[in-house]
């Protein structure tokens, strides 16, 4: 025997796949319900659930295509495919087909050339084909490829270009748009003098940058203004800009893609921008009209503010695409349509008819989750109208825009209480007519319109997902007739996961509310362990004894300004600790979003709020629910979750929590605001600077509520995770928790 103990060297920990890699012999658990056993969800029956994405509606509604992604575990890749769903033979089909999946048809699929890429659906104006992003020729970037829907044929290229391409869009203007990363310094512009593209200049600069004897071995970047890093990747004299490509139908059965055309040429400015961006950043009518949500260039105050602004280009693109100069326009970006408000203007949206434009917009100069309302801008009168004010007109914030295809309704989704909902507003009246409410229980996304009849019902293509099921496509018929029941009828499309899980063990989610901060309503979810029954749960409840006491684990998502939803999340997914016996209590805090602006606003400048609402409902919880084990309590969150962990290891009750899981976490605040890349979040949430007078007095949030302030007093022990490139809250942070 050693008289060393190894045990505490570093080490590499083994994923388990013992459930997922045959799809048999996984651990199993007595089911609550009948005396089958069922397998356990581990982390690899997770993540061996087939994953439903993008899709989008053929024009005349009578099909759709979508994206799927299966991860196979031996060759340890995700094989992506495409799949036709043909709606019109749905809708004649039992659920029996229905769930066989006779209406559907594999399209093509990733595995086939050496587990390419497949994503980013688009159909052609005609419907007769389909676009889509792939890396199959060139595993270093992506392109456009082509397929024909109605005959048989394989994809082919339809437009390479010198680097990698995203967010691709068929555009109601015919021809196609995608992004690019390129260049916008001052030698970029030299290049355009030279008659290079931007994009052959950037593949030829990266190139030259990638050769190291021509460099002299020096590998360094030089700043000049903040931020220097996003998310998850340094910034560099890179921006992505939109690019369209236009497209010629030949003879209607083929198309042929000409050359590519950087849509914002020369301008510093990023399109999409930010680190979540996408096609949703621009929009282009039929008509050529451009609109795009962009930062003003090289703005001295970029790490200070959420400023976006709404930018407009009439006849941007004339036949085949070519520019129309803008006549009248100053700003090479086009005409500034919200130039008088500081806030975050984003998904602007035309009309179908191209003689309006909406889109969503914050009033806040630098807070990202402030209250959000839509606008409309008429092309022809150049006024701006308020379709819903944020704040005034409503408790909950539109997170999406689409038109009806008559262009008499807009429809959004939005978060209300935990849910992600439908809903949708007349153009003509706005939020002073009415907010329809057409879902409210699970969490939706909308694709796209299918098709509308005289009665007042239209049906969308939408993606479903709760608690309980992973994401499938559904019907969602809705109505907005003057009905007492507006509600939603839905009809289930995919059922890509349904055998998975049933023959999974899950637990029963349920809700409780209960006083917290401010002796306010407080919602939590509750998610039963795998294991307790109905049946046991109500004799307990009735006075009975337990036969048995659950573990309890705590979970506070992140943001602070977010919620646990009722969703099938593949990361901080409540059914998996449900699933190994725990109950899952998960409370939306002081600060979560869905339950009114205010509820949301009032962690800002205080964030203790959120471990204080943790607590309150820890407490509440075992008071309520005898079968809960006060002695086996664990708490786990990630970001701000992460940061809860290390606060309630100096303020929980002592002995409430047995263990803590701090994943990318503060440890303290003061340090976190000089090595963010969001100052505009720092300064908001804790009211100012790090470095004035104010933060340094003991009322200040930043000593107030700062978590290394009682470290002293920390006892809990805690698992403590970080990623390198976590640039939000930088790897010193988990360092410094685990010192």
């Amino acid at each position: 025997m050693s008289i060393y103990d190894r045990s505490i060297l570093p080490s590499r920990p083994v994923p388990s796949v013992s459930s997922q890699q045959n799809k048999i012999g996984a651990a199993t658990i007595n089911n609550d319900e009948s005396s089958t056993s069922k397998k356990i969800l581990d982390a690899a029956r997770l993540i061996g659930m087939t994953r439903v994405g993008s899709a989008v509606v053929s024009p005349n509604g009578q099909t759709a295509v979508f994206h799927t992604s299966d991860y196979d575990f031996t060759k340890k890749k995700s094989n992506q495919q495409l799949w036709l769903a043909d709606l019109q033979l749905a809708s004649t089909l039992d659920d029996n087909a229905i769930r066989r999946h006779d209406h559907l048809r594999k399209l093509t699929e990733g595995k086939q050339y050496d587990w390419a890429s497949v994503t980013s659906p688009q159909y052609s104006p005609c419907g007769g084909h389909l676009a889509f992003l792939s890396n199959r020729k060139d595993k270093d970037k992506s392109s456009v490829w082509v397929l024909p829907l109605d005959g048989p044929g394989e994809a082919r290229l339809l437009a390479e270009f010198p680097i990698s391409v995203g967010d691709l869009h068929w555009t109601a203007h015919g021809g196609i748009a995608v992004s690019a990363s390129v260049y916008v310094d001052q030698q970029s512009v030299d290049d355009g003098g030279n008659g290079k593209d931007a994009m052959t200049a950037t593949a030829d600069r990266d190139k030259a940058l990638a050769d190291d004897d021509a460099l002299g071995g020096l590998d360094a970047v030089l700043y000049h203004k903040l931020p220097i890093r996003e998310w998850d990747r340094w910034l560099d004299a890179k921006m992505a800009h939109p690019f369209y490509i236009p497209v010629t139908d030949v003879a209607g059965t083929l198309y042929n893609a000409t050359n590519a055309k950087d849509l914002l040429a020369g301008i510093p400015t990023a399109v999409p921008s930010g680190a979540f961006g996408g096609s949703e950043d621009w929009s282009i009518s039929s008509q050529g009209h451009m609109a795009f949500s962009a930062r003003p260039p090289l703005a001295s105050d970029e790490a200070w503010t959420t400023n976006r602004n709404i930018y407009l280009k009439i006849n941007h693109l004339g036949k085949d695409g070519k520019d129309q100069n803008n006549a009248g326009e100053d700003d090479p970006l086009g005409t500034c349509l919200t130039l008088d408000n500081p806030g975050f203007d984003t998904n602007p949206t035309f009309s179908p008819d191209g003689k309006y434009l909406t889109w969503l917009t914050m009033a806040g100069p630098a807070y990202e989750a402030d209250a959000i309302g839509v606008q409309l801008y008429e092309l022809e009168t150049g006024v701006t109208s308020t379709l819903l004010k944020a704040e005034e007109d409503w408790e909950y914030s539109p997170h999406s825009l689409t038109w009806s295809k008559d262009g008499q309704r807009l429809y959004f989704t939005t978060d209300m209480r935990s849910r992600g909902a439908l809903c949708s507003i007349d153009v003509a009246t706005g939020a002073k007519g009415g907010i329809t409410i057409h879902t409210s229980e699970s969490s939706l996304s909308l694709h796209g319109e299918i098709d509308t009849n005289d009665d007042g019902e239209r049906s969308f293509l939408t993606t479903v997902q709760s608690l309980t099921m992973p994401s499938e496509l559904f019907l969602t018929t809705t109505t907005t007739k003057d009905t007492k029941d507006k509600g939603a009828t839905q009809r289930q499309l995919t059922h890509f996961n349904t055998d998975a899980i049933s023959e999974t063990s899950l637990g029963r989610p349920g809700e409780i509310i209960y006083k917290g901060a401010k002796d306010e309503d407080v919602q939590a979810w509750l998610v039963r362990p795998a294991g307790l029954t109905i049946k046991e749960e109500e004799r307990i409840n009735s006075g009975g004894k337990p036969t048995k006491k659950y573990p309890v684990a705590v979970l506070y998502h992140g943001g602070p300004q977010g919620s646990t939803g009722d969703d099938f999340h593949y990361r901080w997914n409540l059914q998996y600790y449900a699933s190994m016996g725990f109950a899952v209590l998960a409370p939306n805090f002081h600060g979560s979003t869905g339950f009114g602006h205010q509820f949301c606003r009032d962690i800002s400048g205080n964030w203790e709020v959120g471990g204080i609402d943790t607590i309150a409902g820890v407490r509440a919880a075992l008071k309520k629910y005898p079968w809960l084990d006060s002695e086996r309590v664990v708490g786990l969150g990630a970001s701000y979750g992460g940061y809860t962990s290390n606060w309630l290891n100096g303020n929980a009750p002592k002995g409430m929590f047995k263990a803590l899981v701090c994943h990318c976490g503060t440890f303290d605040l003061k340090s976190s605001y000089y090595a963010t890349e969001e100052l505009f979040f720092m300064e908001t949430e804790f009211g100012g600077p790090a470095y004035t007078d104010r933060s340094l007095q003991k009322d200040s949030p930043y000593q107030a509520y700062n978590p290394s302030t009682k470290v002293h007093e920390w006892e809990t022990p805690t698992l403590v995770i970080h990623g390198a490139k976590d640039f939000r809250l930088v790897e010193s942070e988990g360092i410094s928790t685990f010192t």
